[in-house]
């Protein structure tokens, strides 16, 4: 009975890692769509970061807001985001691994806040972060988003 319930309680996490995947994928319309369904399930394409062994040649575009090469790309994909007021593209941008998806969900919630407002700057690099300074009527408000490099990409990490 004890070996029993031992298994059960080491079986128990097992639901709660498996929901803490987001798909990261690309709707038939072209729009990024998130989700904790493969991204068959949704009628969308997958848009999991490209594996480190791509022979592009040096020089050669990027995929763009999904998968920024350089800290100029990164700066470029986020200030394309907040000029169409898109929390969807901002992200695009980010690493969301290890936040599960209730942290993700309110990530995107506080994105799309964020996002509304009229960037004023946008500061930084790739071992401090970027500074994010968005503005409204006489008021500022500031974010702060880590940078981190995975998979042959720099990607953005959620804003505290």
């Amino acid at each position: 009975m004890k070996r029993a319930i031992l298994f059960l309680l080491l079986l128990a996490p097992l639901p709660a890692l498996a929901q803490n995947v987001i798909h990261r994928c690309v709707g038939t319309d072209g729009s990024p769509v998130y989700s904790d369904q493969p991204c068959s399930a949704v009628g969308a394409t997958s848009i999991a970061p490209p594996p480190t062994s791509t022979t592009a040649a040096p020089g050669a575009p990027t995929t763009g807001m999904l998968c920024a090469k350089d800290l100029g790309e990164l700066r470029e994909g986020l200030a394309r985001a907040f000029a169409t007021h898109d929390a969807n593209r901002v992200g695009a941008l980010v690493l969301w691994s290890g936040y599960g998806s209730n942290g993700a969900v309110d990530s995107i919630q506080r994105l799309g806040a964020l996002v509304k407002q009229p960037l004023l700057s946008l500061q930084g690099d790739e071992s401090a972060g970027l500074e994010v300074v968005t503005g409204r009527t006489g008021q500022t408000q500031q974010a702060h988003f880590g940078v981190t490099r995975e998979s042959g990409c720099l990607w953005l990490r959620p804003p505290a």
